[in-house]
């Protein structure tokens, strides 16, 4: 609960400037899309050229991750993507204790002058725990969640959570410096 509150705050200056978020539901098969059933969704930069945009990517990426040279790879005014590790991309309980598991997602950002057309996440199926050398299949785990395409009651907060933390982690780098020069005057 505590990392969905902070995520919450994260996000709260993004609306503030009344920019559009790229919104990203999980699937029972382990997939992400948009609710209309699209993988990718095309998020406007008005005014903003090519250049300028992945340069604002690039340097959100750097805002994002410890470093970003080894989960980023681009071409320059026009794509970036990520490979990365979260170890928060599935959450269980036993006994009351709640374990979070982690794995590599990937991102794809492609850019043209004004727009950004932001692919639907991907989580790699095979996915570590946080012990070491214990492994687990993700979308075997994932379909668990759900039944007749829809996630059970008692399943409903863990995915709300998870689906968060990849919402927002796409949302940071589309917007962190756009917030960040609207906010500071140093």
């Amino acid at each position: 609960m505590k990392k969905l509150l902070t995520l919450i705050l994260m996000l709260l200056p993004m609306v503030a400037v009344a920019q559009e978020l790229a919104n990203f539901i999980l699937m029972p098969d382990g997939t992400y899309q948009t609710e209309d059933g699209k993988d990718f969704v095309i998020i406007p930069f008005e005014g903003k050229t090519a250049h300028q945009i992945y340069q604002e990517l690039a340097s959100n990426v750097g805002s994002t991750y410890n470093d970003p040279s080894k989960v980023m790879s681009g071409v320059e005014d026009a794509s970036i993507k990520i490979r990365a590790f979260s170890d928060f991309l599935w959450v269980n309980k036993v006994l009351g204790i709640t374990h979070n598991w982690g794995g590599y997602y990937q991102l794809e950002f492609r850019i043209k002058d004004g727009r950004v057309r932001v692919a639907a996440p991907v989580v790699e199926d095979i996915a570590m725990d946080t012990q070491p050398h214990e492994k687990w299949w993700y979308k075997s785990k994932l379909k668990k969640w759900f039944k007749d395409g829809v996630v059970k009651e008692g399943d409903k907060q863990k995915y709300d959570e998870i689906v968060a933390h990849m919402n927002g982690i796409i949302n940071r780098i589309l917007y962190t410096s756009s917030v960040q020069d609207a906010s500071e005057d140093w």
